[in-house]
Order: structure tokens, then C-alpha cells, then sequence
């Protein structure tokens, strides 16, 4: 034992399968979670109780900065260092509302020891108290531009906001917060308001790391099959043994419960063709309680899936029903207090009354009539399917943050960790009263409730850009030439900084590993065909913990085609993807839709449909067009699964107008949503679209093509309704068909086996009728902008090597570590203060960038066409360049959950990618050299000369550059 340590409590947890020891370092008073077990992959994290008093972002600025050099570790930015060159598993830093956390994985037990090392360095030493050019980069600076002589602010975190402070799900969920916790520590934001983030001083930030970032205060994580004494003496001799115990200030402050429900109105931004009916949003927000009840922590996150976001859940039903909104969902908070809202989203204001009376008549009836016991079944299995299923293949870090759940608000991190006995528990009364009783005091007769109104405001945001460029003129206009000259000086230093490279001492301080640690071949994932007469049945044998995985692939390729009358018709293939969405989802002959859903979730852990694609690795013009069923469950249950499933896609209604039209709208709802979280994936994969027959395919199926079309069809519903029927009928009947099946099952050969008979009987089912294919083509378009009300940009190039006669190889890989991790990183996010920026050099030979939440748009395009430049004054020395390399054995041998392991060999299988091509693709890269490297300068030249470009961003901007996109397309319908 650890003379350094305390042990408080030890326990072993099935839910985490590991020995728990939780401890106390007895010198400092750290706190220490220690999770025992077999899994190779070790992680580590320290995080600290984080508590702002404003909203400047400070907490979030000091998560940025301390990762920025230390006293150890002296090059510019250690983290990025760590990306590009360390085997990590997972390397990252979050703020919440209420705490900072730090945590980092790798399956390489000296790679853990040097990650482990710069985070706990960087944490309690870091260099931003003698550099403040890393407040000013990661922060906000004042910033005069060179082309118009503006005074303007930059920065990485204050341009990350703005792109949170751009999406109106943010805002609502921002106005509930603020409102329910007002003149608390949650009434501020953590991440930081725009508005507020410039008010922010160097010293006020310096000040809030002194006082939260020491061990007094920390929270620390180990996990894996690590030598935990050894770790532990590690952690202490080098790092906590240097402190002495002190009181840090840290509480968090609670305003007083509510007495009475509050009412609150407020506006998000919108532009011109935003505005119209039905685009506002209605609330209804509880407070629940504290973290610090295991009870409650629980039945929060029960309570949001059962009554707001299952299929199946009473209230989100009731509003549908009454066409009360388009789309609905909930809203839990991460901190000690239990916050859940309901979320009516594309609603109208004026029927907040109707909304709150609706909202309460049915939980009086939920309460009076009882709650569907088989609704409660189905629930309970999905939390006890997520606890079995442990968490995924980050399941290391997942389990830290639940711990925090507990551990930072003074109990034990064992009660975020355990499940099982609760869902037993629950389990036990569902028979009884007491969900009903439990939902009339915790919702129905609580007054620390609030209710809000949402409306958009016609450029809001405008104004605000407008009213901030003005007093920030006004601001310049009052300064003296030397302060002028002043704040000329300091971005320049800053520039400086940002574009001086690390000397050869400082990269020599970052720790690396050596090549000899690299295994040359991949992992093997054993996959085997089992003979049988009905279907290609592939395979994957893993530990599962009893879940059995299986996707069922149906070959669409002759079933579903675009009208060969016009290339332009994509009607079809667009009804498909819808169809896919619908099944599942609408009522069969045995089940009306509520009792679909609970039957899906008593039986199974989940389900999906969706149209998807995989291209041939021999020749990538060959494309395989698949609906893929996808559901796991548990062992014992498989029968059950295949026979709900077949009932499923045999007899599904498709004439229910009302609930189809209710699934489409939140389809709508969704995508709109992932437009402004991940607008530079979808920018990557319209660009895509230019040039490739698979991507445009998926731009068709899963893209912006499918979003125009859908909300053009909703626009149009009653006229259409009718036609649409018909063609999702008939789509129905031809693409559940056992023609080409492929059944993938990973999981126990034993209980595959023993299953394969109802496999078989699930298959004579299907029909065996053969479809003609249709013609297939590439986009007309080269380069689009796509408008928003946003305040940043999501920008994309990109085009296919191989037509350049550029194959993909495993060079490649390397040069996008060393692309993305250097000159993108340095010049888009340090530089332009984008909060990130890369390129993705595929196996399908695609090059593709992409930067996210950007302040730029030319200036972006413009450091994309001079990567070539970068490339042929490349100089890196030995070290460098292994170090690169080391930084892109993942990609080849990436660290996978056993579903994920199914999956990837599924899509080798199909793709025809040899675990031997894997290993040539890895050794190809191992062996890169500088020379190989510059050589691919003059294909990149040629590769952003095509001009394939897509941007989704604000509308000023775009029309600013109108020259640029062969069209403007705005984007919200």
C-alpha cells in the first residue's frame, strides 16, 4: 500500500468490470479514483471543480491555454504535439459548467507514462504565465485587418463561441439555464458569451488558475491494467508531493427553489428566409434536485427517455398529436443540479398556454391512469442494455465523467458508477405506484419549474455585429497613434508566436516513442463465412458480454434507381432514404406505433435502418448500395429479435398520413440541427459529391440533396401525400429482398449457431424478386455556398488523387498528420482563430479539408491553395519525421469496441480490403520518407486548382465572395 495515500472505499463493480479503490492523497487532500482491470487501453485525468463568476469564458480560455507549453514541455503547443506523434487513444480536454477535466488514453504503456506527464505538467506549470501571446491566441486579441483597417476581436475560443451563440438549440437550452439558476454558479456560462468574452483581462485569467488548479482541488483517474502502486508513487513523487494543502474556494453557489413557476420570453437570431410560422421554440424546464441523490441522478435520465424522447414517450406524443410542434426533445443538465426540460422546437409562442395546460393534463393522467408498464420494460432495458453494453470503445473516459457526476459534489464516484442494483431495484415496482408518485412530486407539483417562450428576431445577430463594429471603430477612433501603434505591435508579436517554429531544445522536450514499438502488422480480427443455403452469414467472433450484434445488409442496387428520363430525378432514391427513417417508427399489423417502440426496446438494445454505400477498393466506380438494418440484443433474446424484426419490415403501414408527416418533420428538425454542430462534415461530403459517384449517392441519400427534397416535399405534403404513399409501398416491397443478402454477426459462434435456424426462417420470408438498376452520374455543381445566419464558416476543398494519377498509399496518411497537425493547425486555427482545421487523405484516394467554426472564408481558401508551398519547403529531421509517423499507426490499427471490430469487417469484407493490404498500407507509412513526402507538392497544386468547393457559413460573407460559387443556396427552408 501506498504510504502517500489514504484508501477511503474498495469495491468491485461488475457495471465497470474493474476493482474500485478510491483514495485521498494525504499530504494535498487530492482526490484519487482508481479503476482496476484487464483492458489494455490505460487512461488517466485530472480535472478540477471549475467555478465562474461571470460568463468571459475564463474556465474555458484556461483549458486551452495550459495545454499551450509548460514548465517541462516548452514548445508552443505540447497538445497538438501529442496528436501528431503520440500512439494516444484519446486526447482531449472538456470544461462543463462546474469543472475542467483532462483526460487521455493509449493501449502503449510508455506512451500512457508521457501523456500522463505533459497533462499533469501542463495543468499546475504551465507557460502561459510568461507567454501571454497564448492568452491572446486561444482567448481574444484586438486585431486591426490589413485590407479594410477594421479594429475587430480574435481569438480561438471567442470564435468557438460565436458558433455556439449561432445555433438557436443553444441559445434555448442557454436561456433555460440562466433562468432556472439565476444568482448561482450556473447562472453564468462557463464557455463564454461573445458579448462578455473581451472583457475578459490577462491578469483575471491568470488569477482563475491560481486558485482552482492545484491538488487541493483535483479530482484524479487512472484505469487498465496498469501497476497502480507504481502510478500512483508516479503522480505523487513528481507532481503532488511539490504542494501543500490549502483551502481553495471553489464552492458553488445555488439560488433559492423557486416558490412559485416562472415565466420567460427571449428572441435567437434569424435572417430573412429564416423568419415565418412556426419557427419558435416552448419550454417547460424542473429543477429536480442534486446529483448527490443517487435516486434522483438517476431517474432524471430515466424520466428524459421515458416521457420525452423515446418513440413512444406521453408527453412528447401529446404534443405531437396536437400539432402543437414539429419536433420535440429534452434538455438534462451535466452539473449538481437535476435540470430536465421539454423542448416543443418550430412551434408558436402564442400557444404557450395550450402548451403548459397539455404539458400538465398528461402527466395528471400518467399519475391518475398509471404509466404503461410495458413502456417502463422497455426503458429499464435500454439503461440496463447501456450498462452491459460498458460504455463503448471510450468506455475509460465515459466512466470518469460519470464518476464526477457524484465525486465532485462530496460523495463517493462509486455511487456514478453503479447501476445494476438500481435498475433491479426499479424493476421490482413496476407493478407498484411509485413512478407515478415519484413523477407528481418531482414534476407535477414542483414549483421550481419555468416555463420559455423562444422567438426568432429578424438579424438579431446583424445588429449586434453591426452595434460591435461600431463601438469598436468608435474604440479605435479614440485611440492615440501610439496606441494604435500599440495594438499593431501586439498582434504582430502575436503573429510572430504563432509562426516561429519550436527550436530543436524545445522539440526535444516533448516525449516520443520509437519505432521499434510499433507492431508492423494490424491487429487481427478473425472473421469466418458460415456455410448455409439462404445467405452470406459472415461471422466475427469477440466477447460481447452476451450482446449479440447483427447487421443485415439489403442490396438496393437494382431496387432502387433515379428516373432514367432525367438525371436530374433523384425521386426515388430520395423516398428510399425517407422509407428507411419511417420503418420502425410507424405502426405494423400486430402493433400500433407506442407499442412498437416498447416491443423494439423489451426485445432488443436497438434498431436502426439507413440507406448507406461502400465502394470497391479494385475499382472505386463499382459501388454497393445497401439498406442496412442494423440491431443488437441480448443472446437469449435473438429469436425474439428476428421474428419482431420481420413483423417489422413485412408489415409496416405506410398510410398513417399524420404520424409520417410527424417523423418527417423531426427528421428535418434533425438535420437542420447537425447543419450548425457538424457543418464541416457536411460540407466535406458536398464537395464530395462534385467529383465522386459515391458521394454524390450519399449527398442524395444523406446529404443537403435530401434536406432540399424533404423540405420541399413538407412544404407540399397534402398535394404530394398520395404519390409519396404510393412510391414508399412500392419501394418497401422491392428492397426487402434475399437477393445478394449479407448477414454480418459478430458476437459467440455458439450462439450464432444455435440461432441460424431463425436466421434461415427470416430469410424464406423475404422476396426473391429481381430488380433492374438505373443510370447513376456525378453533381453538376463545382462550388457552393451555403447561407445562414451563423457568425462562422464551415469551408471545404477538395477533389480525387487518383484522376491526378495519385493512388492512395500509406505515405499519405502521414502527410495528413503532418498537413493538419502543422500548417493547417498553425495558420487556420492559431493563426485565423477557426476552432479547427484539417485534411483527410482517404483509402478511396479523396484529399479533403475542412475547417470548423470559422471566422475566415478567402483567407481560409487561400492557406488551402498554398499547402503545395508548405509541402516543397518541407524540412524535417529524423526525429520529426518519425514522430509523424508514429502519430498515424492509429489510423491503420485503430483501437475499436467488438461491434466497432464487426463493422470494420464488414466494410473490408465488402470493400474487398485485405487485412494484408492494411498491413502494406501501415508498413508503406512506416517507411515514409521526406523526399516521398515533397514529391506530392505539385498533385496537391493541381488537386485545390479544381476548385471543388463548398462552404456553409453567414450570408454577408458568402454574398461577399459571391465570385467564388457557381451558386448561393441558402439553406434553411
Amino acid at each position: 500500500m501506498n504510504n502517500k495515500y489514504k484508501l477511503i472505499e474498495e469495491k468491485y463493480i461488475d457495471e465497470v468490470a474493474s476493482l474500485v479503490k478510491v483514495y485521498e492523497h494525504i499530504k494535498t487532500k487530492a482526490q484519487v479514483l482508481v479503476l482496476s482491470n484487464d483492458d489494455e487501453n490505460k487512461a488517466f485525468g485530472i480535472g478540477f471543480r471549475t467555478i465562474p463568476k461571470d460568463s468571459t469564458g475564463v474556465a474555458h480560455i484556461v483549458e486551452h491555454c495550459v495545454l499551450s507549453g509548460s514548465r517541462k514541455y516548452t514548445t508552443r503547443e505540447p497538445f497538438m504535439d501529442l496528436i501528431k506523434s503520440s500512439m494516444q487513444t484519446f486526447l482531449n480536454a472538456m470544461t462543463f459548467s462546474d469543472k475542467t477535466i483532462y483526460p487521455v488514453s493509449s493501449r502503449n504503456e510508455k506512451d500512457f507514462y508521457n501523456l500522463m506527464d505533459v497533462y499533469l505538467d501542463a495543468v499546475f506549470y504551465p507557460r502561459m504565465y510568461e507567454k501571454k501571446e497564448i492568452f491572446l491566441q486561444e482567448g481574444w486579441h484586438y486585431e486591426i485587418d490589413e485590407e479594410t483597417e477594421e479594429l475587430k476581436y480574435n481569438g480561438v475560443v471567442y470564435n468557438e463561441m460565436k458558433g455556439v451563440y449561432s445555433d438557436p438549440q443553444n441559445i434555448v437550452s442557454d436561456i433555460i439555464t440562466f433562468n432556472l439558476h439565476r444568482d448561482s454558479s450556473y447562472g453564468v456560462d462557463s464557455g463564454g458569451d461573445p458579448a462578455e468574452i473581451p472583457s475578459l483581462s490577462y491578469e483575471n485569467f491568470l488569477d482563475f488558475h491560481r486558485k482552482h488548479y492545484h491538488p487541493s482541488n483535483s479530482y484524479i483517474y487512472l484505469y487498465g491494467n496498469l501497476d497502480m502502486e507504481k502510478a500512483l508513487s508516479y503522480i505523487d513523487e513528481n507532481y503532488l508531493s511539490n504542494f501543500e494543502k490549502e483551502t481553495i474556494d471553489s464552492e458553488i453557489i445555488l439560488n433559492e427553489p423557486f416558490k412559485k413557476q416562472k415565466f420567460i420570453s427571449d428572441t435567437y437570431s434569424a435572417s430573412e428566409s429564416e423568419m415565418g410560422e412556426n419557427k419558435d421554440y416552448l419550454t417547460y424546464s424542473w429543477c429536480m434536485g442534486s446529483s448527490t441523490d443517487k435516486l434522483d441522478l438517476f431517474m432524471r435520465n430515466f424520466l428524459s427517455e421515458l416521457l420525452i424522447d423515446s418513440e413512444s414517450a406521453p408527453l412528447k406524443m401529446a404534443i405531437l398529436k396536437a400539432n402543437l410542434a414539429e419536433d420535440v426533445y429534452a434538455e438534462t443538465s451535466a452539473s449538481e443540479v437535476l435540470d430536465l426540460s421539454i423542448v416543443a422546437k418550430n412551434t408558436d409562442v402564442k400557444r404557450k398556454d395550450e402548451f403548459k395546460d397539455l404539458i400538465e393534463s398528461t402527466l395528471k393522467e400518467i399519475i391518475s391512469k398509471g404509466i404503461n408498464k410495458d413502456l417502463l420494460r422497455a426503458t429499464l432495458n435500454k439503461f440496463e442494455f447501456a450498462f452491459r453494453e460498458g460504455g463503448g470503445t471510450q468506455r475509460s473516459i465515459i466512466y470518469y465523467i460519470r464518476a464526477l457526476n457524484s465525486w465532485l459534489y462530496g460523495e463517493s464516484p462509486i455511487d456514478g458508477l453503479e447501476a445494476n442494483e438500481m435498475i433491479e431495484d426499479l424493476n421490482s415496482k413496476i407493478d407498484s405506484d411509485f413512478f407515478e408518485k415519484y413523477i407528481e412530486e418531482k414534476l407535477l407539483n414542483n414549483n421550481y419549474s419555468l416555463i420559455t417562450a423562444v422567438e426568432p428576431e429578424l438579424n438579431k445577430s446583424k445588429r449586434e455585429e453591426d452595434k460591435l463594429k461600431s463601438k469598436l471603430q468608435n474604440y479605435k477612433s479614440s485611440l492615440s497613434k501610439e496606441e494604435i501603434e500599440k495594438i499593431v505591435a501586439e498582434q504582430n508579436n502575436l503573429i510572430d508566436f504563432q509562426m516561429t517554429e519550436d527550436s530543436p531544445k524545445d522539440k526535444n522536450t516533448i516525449p516520443s516513442l520509437e519505432l521499434s514499438y510499433i507492431n508492423k502488422s494490424i491487429t487481427h480480427i478473425p472473421r469466418e463465412e458460415i456455410e448455409n443455403d439462404f445467405a452470406k452469414v459472415l461471422l466475427n467472433e469477440q466477447f460481447t458480454n452476451s450482446i449479440s450484434y447483427v447487421t443485415v445488409l439489403f442490396d438496393t442496387s437494382g431496387s432502387v434507381s433515379i428516373d432514367e428520363d432525367s438525371k436530374y430525378t433523384f425521386e426515388e432514391l430520395q423516398n428510399y432514404s425517407l422509407l428507411t427513417d419511417l420503418i420502425g417508427k410507424v405502426s405494423t399489423e400486430k402493433y400500433n406505433y407506442e407499442d412498437l417502440d416498447n416491443e423494439i426496446y423489451k426485445v432488443m438494445g436497438g434498431f436502426t435502418l439507413n440507406p448507406t454505400s461502400y465502394s470497391d477498393y479494385n475499382d472505386k466506380n463499382n459501388i454497393y448500395k445497401y439498406a442496412e438494418l442494423k440491431f443488437k440484443v441480448l443472446d437469449e433474446k435473438l429469436e425474439d429479435a428476428l421474428k419482431l424484426i420481420d413483423e417489422i419490415i413485412q408489415n409496416s403501414i405506410l398510410t398513417d398520413k399524420n404520424r409520417i408527416k410527424e417523423i418527417l418533420l423531426i427528421e428535418k428538425s434533425d438535420i437542420e440541427s447537425s447543419i450548425l454542430q457538424n457543418g464541416h462534415s457536411i460540407a466535406v461530403e458536398t464537395v464530395k459529391s462534385y467529383y465522386s459517384q459515391q458521394g454524390m449517392y450519399n449527398n442524395i441519400v444523406n446529404g443537403l440533396e435530401l434536406y432540399f427534397y424533404l423540405a420541399d416535399l413538407l412544404d407540399n405534403f397534402d398535394e404530394r401525400w398520395e404519390s409519396f404513399r404510393e412510391s414508399l409501398i412500392s419501394i418497401k416491397n422491392k428492397i426487402f429482398n434475399k437477393n445478394n443478402l449479407i448477414i454480418n454477426y459478430t458476437g459467440s459462434k455458439e450462439t450464432l449457431n444455435d440461432n441460424l435456424k431463425y436466421f434461415k426462417d427470416f430469410v424464406g420470408n423475404l422476396s426473391d424478386e429481381k430488380y433492374d438498376g438505373g443510370t447513376f452520374f456525378y453533381n453538376t455543381s463545382k462550388s457552393q455556398g451555403f447561407t445562414t445566419s451563423a457568425n462562422v464558416q464551415y469551408v471545404s476543398k477538395g477533389c480525387d488523387l487518383s484522376e491526378l494519377g495519385l493512388d492512395y498509399n500509406g505515405s499519405l496518411s502521414v502527410l495528413a498528420n503532418i498537413l493538419s497537425t502543422d500548417y493547417l493547425h498553425n495558420n487556420i486555427r492559431a493563426k485565423g482563430g477557426a476552432y479547427g482545421a484539417g485534411v483527410k487523405l482517404t483509402l478511396n484516394s479523396d484529399i479533403l479539408t475542412y475547417s470548423y467554426r470559422d471566422p475566415n472564408l478567402k483567407k481560409t481558401i487561400d492557406v488551402y491553395d498554398n499547402m503545395y508551398e508548405f509541402l516543397e519547403n518541407l524540412n524535417l529531421t529524423d526525429e520529426e519525421l518519425k514522430n509523424y509517423i508514429i502519430g498515424t499507426m492509429n489510423a491503420f490499427d485503430p483501437m475499436l469496441s467488438p461491434a466497432a471490430k464487426g463493422d470494420l469487417n464488414l466494410t473490408r469484407y465488402i470493400s474487398n480490403i485485405t487485412e494484408d493490404k492494411m498491413s502494406e498500407f501501415k508498413n508503406q507509412a512506416l517507411n515514409t520518407t521526406v523526399e516521398q513526402l515533397k514529391s506530392y507538392a505539385p498533385i496537391l497544386k493541381e488537386s485545390m486548382e479544381k476548385n471543388y468547393l463548398c462552404v456553409i457559413g453567414g450570408e454577408e460573407i458568402i454574398k461577399e465572395n459571391s465570385e467564388l460559387f457557381n451558386e448561393i443556396i441558402n439553406l434553411k427552408r
